[in-house]
């Protein structure tokens, strides 16, 4: 028998289970690898995902905070790197891994940026000033995001 959809309404931070469904987003699972490991319905966690702004914002926190360890990690990489490009450099090919790793040291603000906020606060924020943009409005005020966090709090209720 399927898991089904249960309507909640958030009384403080995130659910034990929205929790333990970052982490194993974060590890690279996929919405029903997570709804079986949680066991809660896969249009659960795709909600979650996509309409819940305060699960957004701790999955991305979470996904920074890795890529932050990630490009750490390259970091201390680069003397190695410059020591075989040193060695390599008049060699016909093996200069080129290293060159690609110190290539790959500079990744961190571009890809950290197109993770998104990790505040809940600014992803409304965004959402309400994309929303009145197209609806050919110029600002963004609290009715337009209160009328945003309404919207995706009845989504995500929608069985």
């Amino acid at each position: 028998m399927g898991k089904t959809t249960k309507s909640y309404k958030r009384e403080q931070g995130l659910t034990i289970e929205q929790l333990n469904a970052i982490d194993l987003l974060v590890a690279g699972e996929t919405d029903q690898e997570v709804a079986d490991k949680i066991s809660v319905n896969r249009v659960t966690v795709t909600k979650w995902r996509n309409y819940d702004i305060y699960f957004q914002a701790e999955l991305n926190k979470r996904r920074k905070e890795i890529w932050g360890v990630s490009i750490d990690k390259m970091r201390a990489l680069i003397p190695k790197a410059m020591e075989r490009l040193e060695q390599e450099f008049d060699s016909k090919y093996g200069w080129k891994i290293a060159l690609e790793i110190i290539k790959l040291a500079g990744l961190e603000s571009n890809h950290i940026k197109s993770i998104g906020h990790d505040d809940a606060d600014k992803i409304l924020t965004e959402l309400a000033e994309k929303r009145i943009t197209e609806k050919l409005f110029t600002s963004t005020n609290e009715y337009s995001k209160q009328q945003l966090l309404q919207d995706f709090q009845k989504r995500l209720n929608n069985d």
